[in-house]
Order: structure tokens, then sequence, then C-alpha cells
């Protein structure tokens, strides 16, 4: 898609796609409901303002740091915002294998950070890393919704796209005209829808912090991906950091299930 797209109205035309897509599955499976508006007042405000912070920010990190570290990044905010969300909301405790998680976070995300202080993009990092804090915030709230996992991913994607309406015109960003980027765009949207549909199932059923572990796979793939086709190549101190960073998010999960092999 390169920069076709301003980072807002790439944010409203890609979610808006999802959610028509959506609405037609949901339709069809008949899995619509009524919506609580005041029974869920407080998650959809949370909803709202986390919809607010991921895709813009992502989109504008991605294009400025790459594909694999902006990514990374993201994905390390995930893992530190279910956490403290976690435990804001769930009031999960916050153990001592926590913060040895904790630890390993921050460290691998220093280690991810230092060899990109000075290619200047000290700022594209920190969206891509509010982006993934805000998507650890949607994570909990979507888990927290006693809806359908297409519905839930329905109010989702609508709060996206009504978020960043106000800073396409802020910002006067325009549609631009039909050409390859629109394909790219339409398959972004494709991604999206699966990419979503699929992680509120799967909350649906476990719990956030074990389908964030499974979603660290997103780093993995994203080094990947962004080897292969853009010829990315991240440094060994990124790749450690990445590393310290997935063994963040292991730790409590892996002494969960440790304690309940003993059980």
């Amino acid at each position: 898609m390169g920069d076709t797209f301003g980072s807002f109205i790439q944010a409203v035309l890609r979610s808006s796609l999802v959610v028509v897509f959506l609405l037609l599955i949901a339709m069809w499976r008949k899995e619509l409901s009524k919506i609580h508006w005041r029974r869920d007042a407080w998650l959809l405000a949370g909803q709202l303002i986390s919809s607010l912070l991921i895709a813009a920010p992502l989109y504008y990190a991605v294009l400025k740091v790459g594909v694999g570290l902006g990514m990374g990044i993201t994905y390390a905010g995930i893992i530190l915002g279910a956490f403290l969300f976690g435990w804001l909301f769930n009031k999960e405790h916050y153990t001592k294998d926590k913060w040895l998680s904790t630890a390993l976070g921050i460290l691998g995300l220093w280690l991810v950070f230092t060899p990109n202080l000075q290619a200047l993009g000290f700022l594209a990092m920190g969206a891509a890393l509010l982006s993934g804090l805000a998507s650890g915030l949607n994570m909990v709230v979507n888990k927290k919704l006693q809806y359908s996992a297409s519905q839930t991913a329905i109010m989702t994607w609508a709060a996206t796209a009504i978020v960043n309406v106000p800073f396409v015109f802020l910002l006067g960003e325009r549609v631009p005209e039909l050409n390859v980027s629109w394909v790219y765009l339409v398959l972004f949207a494709v991604a999206s829808l699966a990419a979503s549909w699929t992680l509120i199932t799967g909350l649906k059923l476990i719990e956030a912090g074990a389908a964030g572990i499974l979603g660290l796979l997103e780093i993995v793939f994203g080094i990947v991906y962004g080897v292969v086709f853009f010829k990315e190549q991240p440094s060994t101190l990124s790749l450690v950091g990445m590393a310290a960073i997935m063994a963040a998010a292991a730790v409590p999960y892996i002494q969960h299930y440790n304690n309940a092999e003993k059980e």
C-alpha cells in the first residue's frame, strides 16, 4: 500500500470494509443480538478509546520502521497491556512470575529500541508500542463483552472507523484515486477480518493471556514476511530483544501449566 493512504483514512476505509464483510457473515449465521448500551457502557467506552489508538499508530509505525520491528514492538505492548489491564479490570494477581515477565519485557523493549534510536524512528516505535498497549486493553474488553465473536468483532471495527473519522477531516486526508493500492487495502481488510474474528473467538473460549501467547507467533511471521517481501534485515540485538519479549510472555503460563500438572 505504501503511503497512498493517510494513516487515518486507511483506518476508516479498512475498518468499514471489515464491518461490511462481518455483517454479511453474521447475518448469514444469525449471530446478531440486541446491544445492551446501559449495561455495557464502560466496556463500549473502553472499546472506543482502545480502537482509536490501534490502527493508525500501527500503520504509521510499519511505514516508518518496517513490518518486523513494528510488529515486534506492538506485540510487546500487547503482552504488557494484557498484564496491566487484566490486573486493573479483572483483578488478576501480579505474581512473582509476572514480575519476572515484566522485567524481561522491559529488557526486550530496550534491546529492540536501542539499535534504531539513531535512525530517528523513536516516534514510530512509540506509536507501535501505543498500538500494542491499546490492543491489550481491547482484548480484555472484548473478552468481557457478552456477545458472539462476530458481533463483538463488528463492534470493535465499527468503533475503529468512528473514532478515526474526525482525524481524517482534521488532517485533511483524502480518499485516493483508484489504483492498485486499493487491491492491497481490500486484501488488508480480509486479513484483518480473519485475524480479529479468530482472535475474538479464541478469547471467548480461553483466557486473554493464553490467547496473547499464541498471538506472539505474529512477531515471528512479521519478521519472516519483512525479510521475504521487503528485504528487511533485523539486527541481532533486535532479534535478541524479541526473544526476551517472547520469554516474558511465556513465563507466567509455563508456571501455570507446571502447577496444573502437579495437581
